[in-house]
């Protein structure tokens, strides 16, 4: 009788018993999403790909005079850092002699790569938006030349021969890190010509951008 008893206590301790075990489980807590986008697989460029887009960019890019002016592009390729532009586009001849034939004509000089996350943590650029260009420019001015350029319209007065244009932006987008530089030279010192040729600068910094991206992409 006695062993029944100790049989039926121990029965009634029995866990399955429990009627908390009847209860649903609460599925754990799916992890907490992460406010930040997820690390790019971007690479560095290699020349191959920096070379092609200076091709592509002497041929999207718009400079005055061009025409009568014959424009060629100017790849330079370093491991090291250097002052030298990566991509310029320059006039074929000396400025002087391309000045008689075109009143105005200009250049570009271009940096520009594609970085990795820890490379792109260095730059300060602020990012690009084809509506913000304007407020990308770092440089906004105008330089009276003399000997340079030759004179449009004996005398000179006060020996200026004309004026060069420069505008200057710098920003990243994505992965991508550019600096872009227009110049504008002419021999026309009627008036001053910066807000006609700032218009022409940023609309060459954006079909710049627009190939650049597109060709590190």
């Amino acid at each position: 009788m006695t062993g029944i008893v100790v049989t039926l206590l121990l029965a009634g301790c029995d866990s399955s018993a429990d009627p908390s075990n009847d209860e649903p489980k609460t599925p754990p807590p799916s992890p907490a999403q992460s406010p930040y986008p997820a690390a790019s697989t971007a690479q560095q460029a290699t020349e191959a790909e920096l070379s092609a887009v200076c091709d592509e960019l002497d041929r999207t890019v718009t400079l005055p005079g061009d025409g009568t002016v014959q424009y060629a592009p100017e790849f330079h390729y370093a491991v090291l850092a250097t002052n030298a532009p990566m991509c310029r586009i320059e006039p074929d001849g000396e400025y002087y002699e391309v000045a008689t034939e075109a009143p105005v004509f200009g250049r570009a000089r271009f940096n520009y790569g594609r970085y990795t996350d820890a490379d792109m943590q260095k730059v300060s650029y602020p990012r690009y938006t084809p509506e913000t260009a304007e407020e990308l420019l770092t440089l906004d001015q105008a330089d009276p030349l003399t000997d340079e350029l030759p004179c449009a319209a004996e005398p000179c007065k006060s020996g200026i021969h004309g004026y060069q244009y420069n505008f200057r932006f710098e920003a990243v987008m994505g992965n991508v890190s550019v600096n872009a530089q227009f110049d504008y030279i002419t021999t026309d010192v009627k008036g001053d010509k910066k807000p006609q040729y700032r218009t022409q600068a940023i609309e060459a910094f954006k079909a710049s951008m627009e190939v650049i991206t597109a060709g590190l992409a």
